[in-house]
């Protein structure tokens, strides 16, 4: 006779709501300087703070987009292998807390140089500096969720932990910026952008701190050697779902740094904003999005993640299209489709996060190891490569249009409607188009809530065996 297969019980891989306030702190920092400020302020601060030329802001942003994508798969190669009495990830926040904070405050300083080859040569080293620590922390961090928990629905509970609080301060910087800095200065003035930056690098330091202290690592994925280069990539590759949260990833988060990049030009251009008002907007699509994440998660729970996705990016690409029909200088049209899109962008926040952990396991039943910073760097790879493509032509795209530039004698020039109707409609269609494309993908996403348990349930076999 045969033995019945053994089908054990899942571990309870619960974790404490100090564990998951404690990682979520620590993402405050990503949040903050690259999720928020820069790429809602830092392409308008080049361009009309900082008065460089539309063409050498593009070839800014190739070069630092095309160096964090380099960057990020080396330093989560590199975390993989890391071997301390902290662990694998933590020592990376200890220890690059404080460079991470200082190199911040220094991108919006403004150099005592006139000649644009040389203002672009600072803002340039100032911020291929800061790229490169932040990845150093940043990719280390994100390579935590996994090794937190094994479980499916803990992992986006701990996700949705990180995004309330991250997108909660989200909240309160554009309103501290809009009610507080921007009101101290004369419109346009470089001293509040100085002022922000300062503010926001001190304080990263103690939030990635919080995280090393608050958060222990497993000791069993630190005792396993991890695979040779040539085989990591193997693995990488050949891991079907992985490639469809990839697509997913990026789709969905091209339309986030388009809406960004353009968000301020948008609003002071065709709405009639100042920059506290602008300020204030982007408090409100925040604040949206933070009050939708605890639905998104609950539909998750009771759904399968990809189909609560495609239902709420696509009512996201529906608001993006009806910007167009909003008209000119009418500001409380557009505070409704803010309010409206909080959906859409809580969904974009948290469930490619929540995914991606999931096909880590995928990859430890063909391999047997467990390679979360590889993951993470190639995910931030390929989406650094999507986020260049937009950054730089946003510019070019601009200057094309015929977009009238600030100067010293005229800080608030009046563009012409050939400016207008580009913008608008890059920050209306071109969303929208790749917000299908990530719908389309997500629909046919192979990994589900059932695969996965019994995925884990393999795992348990062979850890017992």
């Amino acid at each position: 006779m045969t033995a019945p297969k053994i089908q054990p019980d899942l571990p309870n891989e619960k974790l404490s709501t100090q564990t998951k306030l404690a990682y979520a702190i620590g993402g405050l920092g990503g949040a903050i300087g690259p999720g928020t400020i820069i790429p809602f302020w830092y392409t308008i601060f080049l361009t009309d703070i900082a008065q460089l030329d539309l063409r050498l802001v593009s070839i800014f942003w190739v070069i630092v987009t095309i160096w964090d994508a380099i960057s990020n798969p080396l330093a989560g190669y590199l975390s993989d292998r890391t071997r301390t009495r902290w662990g694998r990830r933590r020592p990376y926040l200890l220890f690059g807390a404080i460079p991470v904070g200082a190199l911040f405050i220094l991108l919006w300083w403004l150099p005592p140089v006139q000649r644009q080859t040389l203002r672009f040569a600072y803002y340039l080293v100032a911020y291929l500096l800061f790229g490169t620590t932040f990845t150093a922390v940043n990719c280390p961090y994100q390579a935590l969720t996994p090794e937190l928990s094994r479980d499916h629905d803990e992992r986006t509970s701990l996700v949705m932990y990180q995004m309330a609080v991250t997108v909660a301060v989200g909240v309160l910087a554009p309103v501290f910026l809009g009610l507080v800095i921007f009101p101290m200065f004369p419109a346009r003035d470089p001293g509040a952008y100085q002022t922000l930056g300062l503010i926001c690098g001190l304080g990263f330091i103690p939030a990635y701190l919080t995280t090393f202290f608050g958060t222990r690592e497993r000791v069993e994925l630190q005792q396993k050697d991890a695979p040779p280069l040539r085989e990591t990539v193997q693995f990488v590759l050949r891991n079907k779902p992985f490639r469809y949260i990839l697509s997913i990833y990026v789709l969905g988060w091209m339309p986030v740094t388009i809406a960004q990049a353009l968000f301020a030009y948008y609003f002071i251009y065709w709405i009639g904003m100042s920059e506290n008002e602008v300020s204030l907007m982007q408090g409100v699509i925040m604040a949206m999005t933070w009050l939708m994440l605890p639905v998104v998660l609950r539909l998750a729970r009771r759904l399968e993640k990809k189909s609560v996705y495609i239902f709420a990016v696509g009512s996201w690409a529906t608001v993006m299209l009806a910007t167009l029909l909003i008209p000119a200088g009418i500001r409380w049209p557009a505070y409704i489709l803010c309010a409206l899109s909080g959906f859409g962008i809580a969904a974009i926040h948290l469930l490619p996060a929540a995914m991606l952990p999931d096909v880590l396991e995928v990859d430890e039943l063909a391999s047997g190891q467990r390679q979360e910073g590889v993951y993470t760097g190639v995910t931030v790879f390929v989406g650094k490569l999507g986020q260049m493509v937009a950054l730089a032509l946003l510019p070019m795209v601009l200057r094309w249009s015929g977009y009238v530039q600030p100067g010293p004698q005229n800080l608030n020039p009046v563009q012409p409607d050939s400016a207008l109707f580009v913008l608008r409609l890059l920050i209306a269609v071109g969303p929208a188009l790749l917000l299908g494309a990530s719908m389309v993908v997500a629909r046919f996403y192979p990994l589900t809530r059932k695969r996965h348990a019994e995925i884990r349930r393999e795992l348990a076999i062979r850890r017992e065996r």
